[in-house]
């Protein structure tokens, strides 16, 4: 585990920590140098947070006009909370699940325009799979790339100190469906090494490793 607050570099990813959000901390989102396009994955919950992501662009040599695709998570305000700054500055299209999307669009008064539903592939860094991971909310969604052996978990998962959790009970939509979820990643058995939360610290290795523990109880 590593602490949100590092920049450690990561092949075609760019971390950007937005701004205290309460009790919960720090809420990211994801900078993705894609293939011809930037691709933003959430947008923190302010404009504020619009701010930091956008300076972050250019600290990666981009231009803003680079950013093409905005994918969001899912529909909660501290991770849709930028888009309407974004939106209003910057030019790029919006994907979301399609059972997430009214949320979204009554919220945000944006309009989705690449609804999904799980099992798309983004031909981005290589392919970038949408996985479905319903439970935090119905239609939350994690972004899976193979090639730099990532997981973007967004709030299916969390850090709690050393040890990665499924999102707190109290916060999601579904419990049991969340717990579905994350046995569901154990059993795709993906080759990770590095696991990205949307609150907590990050896992840098072995993070296969790390996820397979999440039911296993406390270790010794």
């Amino acid at each position: 585990m590593v602490s949100i607050l590092k920049d450690i570099p990561i092949e075609n990813i760019k971390i950007v920590p937005c701004r205290v959000n309460g009790p919960r901390g720090i809420v990211k989102s994801f900078l993705v140098s894609g293939d011809d396009r930037l691709i933003l994955v959430d947008t923190g919950f302010s404009d504020a947070d619009a701010d930091i992501i956008m300076n972050a662009i250019k600290d990666m040599d981009h231009r803003h006009e680079d950013l093409k695709l905005c994918i969001l998570t899912h529909r909660h305000g501290d991770h849709t909370g930028g888009l309407k700054k974004l939106k209003k500055t910057l030019k790029f299209q919006v994907m979301a699940h399609e059972l997430d999307m009214p949320a979204i669009q009554k919220t945000t008064g944006y309009d989705v325009e690449h609804v999904v539903r799980g099992g798309e592939r983004l031909p981005d860094c290589g392919g970038i799979n949408v996985l479905h991971t319903p439970g935090h909310t119905a239609g939350h969604i994690s972004l899976h790339l193979p090639r730099i052996k990532t997981l973007i978990a967004g709030d299916a998962i969390v850090s709690a100190g050393e040890h990665l959790v499924v999102s707190p009970a109290y916060l999601s939509s579904d419990p049991e469906t969340a717990n579905q979820s994350v046995r569901r990643l154990i059993e795709m058995n993906l080759d990770l090494e590095r696991l990205l939360v949307g609150h907590g610290d990050d896992v840098y290795e072995g993070a296969k490793s790390n996820l397979s523990r999440i039911f296993a109880g406390p270790r010794e």
